[in-house]
């Protein structure tokens, strides 16, 4: 959960990986295979020469600099400002503020994310049926969401398993006195494998 489509992570990081295996792999074939080698020797300078005549070929007049190093450069720069922005909107879409009530004639009401996240996780790791959990709180659409995710023991139903995180969430809505949206996340994983099973009565 943050600010950027899912999709779009995932593809340029695919792409980007995709980049760094192609030219990983020609690197090290030009060095460790023997074909590759030589045939690279062979053809480094055919190649040498052939984009010395494209940036001769390509200059713009009165500057002497190929149009071809200057798309090269824009295309660079294009490609940082993507990667900055990309890496600076990981991580956001959490929010310190759990709730917020409207400003009346005696001032407002302020609720951090951290009183709504201790007291919903103290009050799930009470449970022997959770190996563990993790409370936090995201902004979706400008409204705050928890979103709760819990690690089940074997033999722990998930119907079981959400009919207890959810008896929590009511009991902390009435405590703030109003209802909080969340989303519940139930996992089982290497952990849960390697403890000992716990079953509802």
């Amino acid at each position: 959960m943050n600010s950027t489509n899912r999709a779009a992570n995932r593809l340029l990081i695919f792409v980007c990986g995709l980049l760094l295996l192609v030219v990983g792999a020609a690197a090290a074939a030009a060095v460790l295979v023997p074909f590759v080698r030589d045939a690279w020797k062979d053809t480094s300078g055919q190649v040498t020469d052939q984009v010395a005549g494209w940036l001769e070929q390509t200059q713009l007049a009165g500057i002497g600099v190929s149009w071809l190093l200057i798309a090269v450069v824009a295309l660079l720069v294009i490609a940082i400002v993507v990667l900055i922005v990309f890496i600076s909107r990981q991580g956001r879409g959490h929010t310190g503020i759990a709730l917020t009530d409207p400003t009346s004639e005696h001032g407002s009401t302020v609720i951090e994310s951290s009183v709504a996240e201790h007291a919903l996780k103290d009050a799930l790791d009470a449970h022997s049926e959770f190996v563990g959990s993790h409370v936090s709180t995201y902004k979706v659409r400008r409204t705050p969401v928890l979103k709760v995710s819990v690690t089940c023991r074997r033999g722990v139903s998930p119907k079981d398993a959400a009919a207890i995180v959810e008896s929590k969430l009511h009991a902390l809505d009435e405590l703030l006195g109003r209802e909080l949206p969340a989303l519940i996340q139930i996992s089982g994983g290497f952990r849960a494998r390697v403890t000992k099973t716990t079953r509802l009565q």
